[in-house]
This record gives structure tokens, C-alpha cells and sequence, in this order.
């Protein structure tokens, strides 16, 4: 667990080091759609590859699709829930009024939101 969180600190340092900078565009929205009852945008770790998806589902599928990525032994797939959080962490801020990068996506609430140009 320790080299876990070893690979954690360089990889997260890396990506804030490394990644450009996003500004907002001028004339955006985010256009929600909500999720089913029950469930809630939340990320989630790939299963095939390194990355993340945005999706509807239930805290206990997120748990069970963080868990089988830390199993797996995959360094990208542990890397790939870091980021996970990361990205549920950062969209926590977001309001269906605030400024979006066109064409990014995000928990908006409870729901998935897409920027998409006003």
C-alpha cells in the first residue's frame, strides 16, 4: 500500500506540474442532464485503459469499480482512481452557471453537465 501512495504523489505531481492551463469560453452553458433516480454523477476509474468516465450510477458500483482497480495491481488503473477523485473533488465547485472549457464535462450537483457553447 505504500508504494500505492508512492505512485500517487509523483503522478499527481506530475499532472499538476505538466498540464496547460484551461480557460473558460466566452459564450458558454452547461447543459445538465440529470441522473435516474438513485443515482448521482460520479467518475470512475476505465477498466481497459488509464482515464476516466463521467457516469450515473450508485456510490456502492463506484466502490466496487475503485476496489477491482486497486486489486488489479495495474499501476495506471491505481492512478486512473486518483484522478477519479480528483475530478469528483474539483466538481464540487461547479454550479450550472459557472464558466466551462467548451466541451468539458462534469458533476454538476448531482448531475452530468456538458459545456457546450450559449
Amino acid at each position: 500500500m505504500g508504494r500505492f501512495f508512492v505512485a500517487l504523489a509523483i503522478m499527481l505531481g506530475f499532472a499538476v506540474l505538466s498540464a496547460p492551463l484551461a480557460h473558460a469560453a466566452p459564450d458558454t452553458r452547461w447543459e445538465i442532464v440529470p441522473c435516474a433516480p438513485g443515482t448521482k454523477a460520479l467518475w470512475l476509474p476505465r477498466v481497459d485503459k488509464f482515464g476516466t468516465d463521467l457516469s450515473c450510477t450508485t456510490e456502492e458500483a463506484r466502490s466496487a469499480a475503485v476496489k477491482a482497480a486497486r486489486d488489479s495491481g495495474s499501476p495506471s488503473r491505481m492512478m486512473s482512481v486518483a484522478v477519479a477523485y480528483s475530478q469528483q473533488l474539483a466538481d464540487k465547485s461547479i454550479t450550472p452557471t459557472s464558466p466551462c472549457v467548451l466541451g468539458a464535462k462534469g458533476a454538476v450537483g448531482e448531475a452530468i453537465g456538458t459545456c457546450l457553447a450559449a
